[in-house]
Parts: C-alpha cells; sequence; structure tokens
C-alpha cells in the first residue's frame, strides 16, 4: 500500500496489523474495530545512504532533545505537557513567543499536531538508522504523549490518519494504528455530508473547508475503507476528492485555491483566492495516494498539473530558489515577501512521491532538497524558522500586529516538519 512514506513499498513483505477493540465505525455507531487487510511490513529496515541529511536530522533531533519538551504545556485545561511551540534560536529559555491561549499563559499552549510530526520525525529516524539508539527515550515518551493526545482529537485534516497509521505500522504499534482507524471513523461520522458529497467544517456557519485538508480526509477514507473493509468510507473518500476537483482549482493557473466556503446545492463559493505552495503539495500527495489506492489515472494527472503550476506562476523564485509565499489568483499578484519552510517541505514530498511514480520532475526535486537543506536550515543552532526573507534571511514582522518583530525563534511544526520530507527522500 502506498502511502506518503515509501518506507511502505511493493517490495516489502506482508504483515497483519491486529488491533483491539475501536472506537466507532460508519454512522457514529460504536462497535469493535474489524482486523484490516493485508499491509505492507513498514518495518522493513531501510539504512540511509545521504550523509548530509543524516548530520542535518541528527543535530535537530538533539537539539529537540534539550529544548523542546514543555512540562507546562495543557490539553484540555489539564498540565498534560508536550512540545513548546517556539524557542528563541539563540536563548532557547525564551519559549512560546505566541498569543496566549485562554487562560492568559502562552507557556500553557500546546498543538497535539506538533507532537505527532516529532513522533514521525523519529519514527523515521529509527527506521533509518536501526543501530543508534541515542533517541529511543524520545522515542517512547513521544509514543506516550501522542497516544494521549488523540482519542478526542477530532478536526478534519486528513493527513493526521496517515501519520498515526504510519508511525504505527514503522513502530509496530496497535494503538497507534488505532488512532487511525478512530480519525478515520470521525472523517466519517462528523465531518462527512452524504447529500453533498463532503469533507468539510460543520462546526463553522456556513461550512467551509481547506481544500488540501479536506481532499487528504478523502485519500485518507479511501485508504482506511479499504483497509478496514468500510466500502461507504471508500465511496465517501472518492466522492469528497472529485467534489474538489470540480470547484476548487482555478482555470488559469491550475492550482487549487486556499479555501471553500460550502454551498447547499453543491456549488461551492471561493473563500480564499490564494495559491498557497503548502496547499498544492499536500492536496498533490492526496492525489497521489488516491491514484495508488484506485488506479484512477485521472487523480496523478491532476497532480501532475498542479506540481507543473507551481513552476510556471511565478510561486518558484528562479534567482534564489524556493517558493514564496503564495499568489492571489484573481488579483494576479504575486506574495513574496518572505517564504515559509512548510511550503517548501510539504511540495518535496509531493515532488518525491510523484517522482517515484512518474519521473517528470526529479530536477526541481532535488533543487527543492538543496534549498531547505542550504538555505532554511540554521546551521549554527541547529533548527528551522516557521519562514524567512526572500533571500533567506531572519524574517522581521511588525510585533503584535503580523508577527512577534525579529522571527529568531525555532518552531517545532517547521523542524518536525523539516525532518519528515528530507528523511523521506532519503528512501530510494
Amino acid at each position: 500500500m502506498y502511502h506518503r512514506k515509501l518506507f511502505i513499498c511493493a517490495s516489502l513483505c506482508l504483515v497483519i496489523v491486529l488491533l483491539p477493540a475501536a472506537c466507532s465505525s460508519s454512522g457514529g455507531k460504536t462497535s469493535k474495530a474489524s482486523t484490516p487487510q493485508s499491509t505492507q511490513n513498514a518495518s522493513a529496515r531501510v539504512v540511509s545512504t545521504d550523509t548530509a541529511i543524516d548530520q542535518l536530522v541528527q543535530n535537530v533531533l538533539e537539539n529537540m532533545h534539550q529544548h523542546a519538551w514543555n512540562p507546562h504545556a495543557m490539553s484540555r485545561n489539564i498540565v498534560t505537557g508536550g512540545l513548546y511551540i517556539n524557542w528563541k534560536m539563540n536563548e532557547p529559555s525564551i519559549t512560546n513567543d505566541v498569543r496566549p491561549g485562554s487562560d492568559g499563559n502562552p507557556q500553557h499552549n500546546h498543538d497535539p499536531q506538533v507532537d505527532l510530526l516529532y513522533l514521525t520525525s523519529l519514527a523515521e529516524y529509527h527506521q533509518l538508522h536501526p543501530q543508534d539508539h541515542s533517541f529511543d527515550g524520545d522515542l517512547a515518551h513521544m509514543i506516550t504523549v501522542v497516544l494521549a493526545d488523540f482519542p478526542a482529537y477530532s478536526v478534519p485534516k486528513g493527513w493526521i490518519y496517515f501519520y498515526l497509521l504510519d508511525d504505527g505500522l514503522l513502530l509496530h504499534n496497535s494503538d497507534l494504528v488505532n488512532e487511525a482507524h478512530t480519525a478515520a471513523t470521525h472523517f466519517f461520522g462528523t465531518w462527512y455530508d452524504a447529500n453533498l458529497g463532503l469533507v468539510y467544517d460543520k462546526k463553522h456557519s456556513p461550512g467551509d473547508y481547506g481544500v488540501d485538508q479536506s481532499i487528504m480526509c478523502g485519500a485518507a477514507l479511501i485508504d482506511a475503507g479499504q483497509r478496514w473493509n468500510e466500502p461507504s468510507w471508500v465511496t465517501a473518500g472518492k466522492n469528497t476528492i472529485d467534489h474538489i476537483l470540480a470547484v476548487a482549482i482555478d482555470p488559469q493557473y491550475h492550482l487549487f485555491y486556499n479555501s471553500m466556503v460550502v454551498g447547499s446545492d453543491g456549488h461551492d463559493s471561493i473563500q480564499n483566492y490564494q495559491a498557497k505552495p503548502s496547499t498544492q503539495g499536500q492536496s498533490v500527495d492526496a492525489l497521489i495516494t488516491a491514484y495508488t489506492l484506485t488506479h484512477d489515472a485521472h487523480y496523478l494527472d491532476v497532480a501532475g498539473q498542479v506540481l507543473q503550476g507551481l513552476f510556471s506562476s511565478g510561486l518558484w523564485d528562479k534567482t534564489n530558489g524556493g517558493f514564496y509565499f503564495a499568489i492571489e489568483m484573481n488579483k494576479e499578484r504575486l506574495l513574496s515577501s518572505y517564504k515559509e519552510t512548510r511550503s517548501q517541505t510539504l511540495t518535496l514530498l509531493a515532488l518525491h512521491h510523484f517522482d517515484q511514480i512518474r519521473p517528470q520532475f526529479t530536477q526541481q526535486e532535488q533543487q527543492l532538497t538543496a534549498v531547505i537543506t542550504d538555505h532554511f536550515y540554521e546551521a549554527t543552532y541547529h533548527g528551522f524558522f516557521y519562514r524567512l526573507t526572500p533571500d533567506y534571511k531572519v524574517y522581521v514582522s511588525r510585533a503584535n500586529v503580523t508577527g512577534i518583530g525579529v522571527e529568531d525563534y525555532f518552531t517545532t511544526e517547521a523542524m518536525g516538519g523539516a525532518l519528515d520530507a528530507l528523511q523521506t527522500t532519503e528512501v530510494p
């Protein structure tokens, strides 16, 4: 089974993952999760061969080992611990320079999604370096943290399913796989509208959706439906992807809009005309996954068109490399004042996965990898910022207006996302 990680590939042997009792199944009813169908053995050892990336990853993981853990982080008003949101590059005791949560104390801020990204980075490192036990303690700790984070965490973000699933398969951890099943159950039972054939955020009024998040939910439902023999999930996943492809791609740029407002008649309206590289990357990854699961060539064709649009639209900096923040497609205006780390890393994942099926963008994949390792990586203190200037200097925003002033803060989201993308490229 092809996932966003190529650790799970056709050449690996089969294993049956047995699940204990899980939460709900179709229609929100409580039931026992059935044993999933055979899946490829994600734990087969793959030895890393890129020494430069290896050293970078080791340096960043050591930095996170020393500075990322926040014992005061809170979930649902309870101190649980978790990762800091950020810390100052050269003064790591200065942490969580962000807007505070409801209790007014930013040191309590906690995002479970960055915990999951960190776990993924550690799981991948363990896979690529089976003889190195330097981070085994962090890995065991983060498994416990993520298992506590996600049982009651329900948001329509399909990538969460794949990261929980792939981490569970990599680590032989059925509890993580079980949490992936629970996430898929929520996608179908809570967020899917059968009348519209779409996963979207029903809590908003009017309902809306981030295009990349919903299309990834579609891919997740196809995968989970095939894996756990839930045909209605597969149908819901296909419906969601087909719905989005029909309404959410700009005909001029061949790029996805950032977000849409749900129409009661199935005719959604554009909420945000921006084309962000991060949205394109994650959406393409979802289409590649859907293609490998359904063999619908249309999904792969659209994925290729979107990747081509990324490089022909002006989003790619032809002088310095890297992707700018966004294009406002309705105004044909390039937003080029900074470059986000996540735009580079999510697009790299998409390029890598596409090239493994149809090697059309191998040069661009190599160029983007070099941009991340040579420019986005801060090699003195070993981390990644949320964003940089177009020529790769520390970005300065307007404090308390659009940012925190001098943004020399490493973020756990950027670090986890970068390590995930770079380690994925190490698999042949």
